[in-house]
């Protein structure tokens, strides 16, 4: 090994290279390993040009035909010069290149060959001979035209020309129908050939860093397109894109773009980079269908308004409108159920104080869950079915959004048709707040996916036994300002419900089979006249670290609540206890915690 080394360091920079210093960089080792694997790599060797035996590596010189033993079993294990591996794989990156020798198309069997990061001003034409080759890397050279006959590759799939100084490319490009892989990034392109719609096997396309006005409108045709980019360069418009119906990935960041573009049948699409252009609103028709959005981003725009059809948008985990002329959030962001990172800064917001934005995504969403009016959410009125004097959501309008909403209309009772349409669309949040609820009937038993139940400000006196059945699923339930006493036994079973808000109800008591709920975070039971806090049941719920117990009736405040260190938020004031005096109360709950540790008997 210490002698490969040595070889291979003595061409470096004491003195000028020669061919004599390249054809030794290929020993007769690597040669006889290239014939017996069909791969040669002389990557990063410091190489000029080609050392001449690569052209030629399965012909036998005069010394080794000299050498041939004709009288070998055919069970001998030594290699028989007639059992050659034609050369299949070459790896010639990362050297000096400037030129490739005609005599490339000696290697007629070659299915791969990298060229990358070499100085290569052209192409010999021969390397159209090469037609078994299927993957080709060109990237990081200086080639400014590519020659017609490199267009009779016709097996190629995958061809890199990353970081060239190519101006136009041929419309021969559109003979390479085989083609799965395209990258023209990083070049001097102005303009993509009439045509290249024909690569209609095409599953990534890379055209970003380019100086490109549009897009053939044939790129529609590339069907099977699962990601493209087309990033700084200088798109005014764009075709309509809705037919790539597979895509999953489109990055145009860096355009000029000023209309949003139409992506309506991408039905695949995960994400969606539209930042530093200038498009002044979001089409919520051009992402009709587009169901499976995670990303999108839009920071650097002149957008003027936040759509609240954007809610469809279930699926959607980061949000970037920052740096915008928009001036009010509508409360429909903090409804959506996977948002993680919402960056709105940079805008003139009217509806959220500045202090709570600088806060970050948590507290933005915190803000406007707290607010949250579902039923001031405008919905198209063609997506609304009229069974009578309320105006129900249909089954469409349910699957979109993934929503049962009817707060605020003085109901009764739903019509069955209206919850079997909701269990076919799979809702997960049923809002049924204001309205005029006695009970819940077991007909609500038929929706099965819900993951969020709110039926704040009805007229509730129990909840039936069913709901920690069928509701298995279930992760937030808010039942405040009801007339309940009590909650059914089956509410133990909820073990995926991390919220439950029993505010302003009659409760006396801490239910007992909240204390089942071993994935319970937030507790929120004030305002009932509650008498007393049990410690050792709190204390099953190791998640708990929202305890909210303000204006009951408690007189005692037990110094063993203080040893409940995963709380976050305990609220305690409007109770007729003594201790702790306001004083301690209006401190942080660490510190209450704190306090009441300190008052444990020694």
């Amino acid at each position: 090994m210490s002698k490969y080394k040595k070889k291979i360091n003595h061409c470096a920079v004491f003195k000028q290279r020669t061919k004599n210093d390249d054809n030794d960089e290929l020993s007769n080792s690597m040669i006889m390993r290239a014939r017996k694997t069909g791969q040669l790599n002389l990557s990063s060797r410091g190489l000029f040009t080609v050392p001449s035996r690569v052209w030629t590596i399965n012909e036998l010189t005069e010394d080794e035909l000299k050498e041939l033993n004709f009288e070998l079993d055919y069970d001998e294990t030594e290699q028989r010069w007639w059992e050659q591996e034609p050369l299949k794989i070459l790896n010639l990156s990362c050297n000096s290149l400037t030129t490739i020798d005609a005599q490339i198309d000696n290697l007629n069997n070659l299915t791969e060959l990298d060229l990358h990061s070499n100085l290569l001003q052209k192409l010999p034409k021969e390397i159209g001979n090469l037609t078994k080759m299927i993957t080709l890397d060109l990237s990081h050279n200086k080639l400014e035209e590519i020659p017609t006959q490199f267009y009779r590759l016709l097996e190629l799939h995958n061809l890199n020309l990353k970081s060239n100084l190519l101006k136009e490319l041929d419309t021969g490009i559109t003979d390479l129908i085989m083609l799965s892989h395209l990258d023209l990034s990083h070049n001097n392109l102005i303009e993509l050939p009439i045509g290249i719609g024909y690569l209609v096997r095409l599953i990534f396309l890379d055209v970003s860093h380019n100086s490109l006005k549009n897009l053939p409108p044939d790129i529609m045709s590339m069907r099977a397109l699962q990601k493209l980019i087309a990033s700084y360069n200088e798109l005014k418009e764009l075709p309509s894109l809705n037919e790539l119906r597979k895509v999953e990935i489109i990055m145009l960041q860096n355009n000029k773009l000023t209309i949003f573009p139409d992506l309506s049948g991408c039905v695949a699409l995960k994400e969606l980079h539209l930042s530093e252009n200038n498009i002044v609103d979001i089409n919520m028709l051009h992402l009709e269908e587009v169901r499976q959005l995670k990303v999108l981003i839009l920071r650097n725009n002149n957008i003027k308004a936040i759509p609240e059809g954007i809610i469809q948008f279930i699926n959607l985990e980061y949000l970037d409108l920052s740096n915008n002329n928009i001036s009010l959030i509508p409360v429909c962001i903090g409804i959506m159920p996977n948002l993680k990172k919402f960056s709105i800064e940079e805008n003139n917001i009217q509806n959220v104080r500045a202090d709570i934005i600088r806060c970050g995504t948590s507290r933005i969403l915190k803000h406007l869950q707290q607010s949250v009016d579902i039923a001031n959410i405008n919905v198209n009125d063609s997506m609304l079915s009229n069974t009578s004097t309320i105006a129900y959501p249909n089954k469409y309008m349910m699957k979109n959004t993934r929503m049962l909403s009817l707060a605020g209309h003085n109901l009764t009772e739903l019509p069955i048709e209206v919850l079997e349409d909701a269990n076919t669309a799979g809702v997960t949040l049923i809002d049924l707040s204001r309205n005029q609820m006695h009970e819940l009937h077991e007909m609500f038993s038929v929706i099965t996916t819900v993951t969020d139940l709110k039926l704040t400000s009805n007229n509730l006196t129990h909840l039936p036994e069913w709901i920690g059945e069928k509701y298995k699923h279930l992760q937030a339930l808010d039942l405040s300002k009801n007339h309940l006493l009590s909650l059914p036994s089956t509410i133990g079973l909820l073990k995926y419900l991390r919220n439950i808000d029993i505010s302003f109800n009659r409760f006396t008591e801490l239910p007992e089979h909240i204390y089942e709920i071993s994935s319970l975070e937030t507790l929120v039971i004030n305002d009932n006249m509650v008498t007393n806090i049990d410690v050792p049941s709190l204390k099953k719920l190791k998640k708990l670290a929202v305890l909210n117990l303000a204006n009951n009736n408690i007189d005692n405040v037990p110094a063993e609540l203080g040893t409940l260190t995963n709380i976050r938020s305990l609220m305690l004031s409007g109770n007729c206890f003594k201790n702790p005096r306001q004083a301690i109360l209006a401190k942080s709950t660490e510190e209450i915690l704190a306090y009441l540790r300190n008052r444990i008997p020694q």
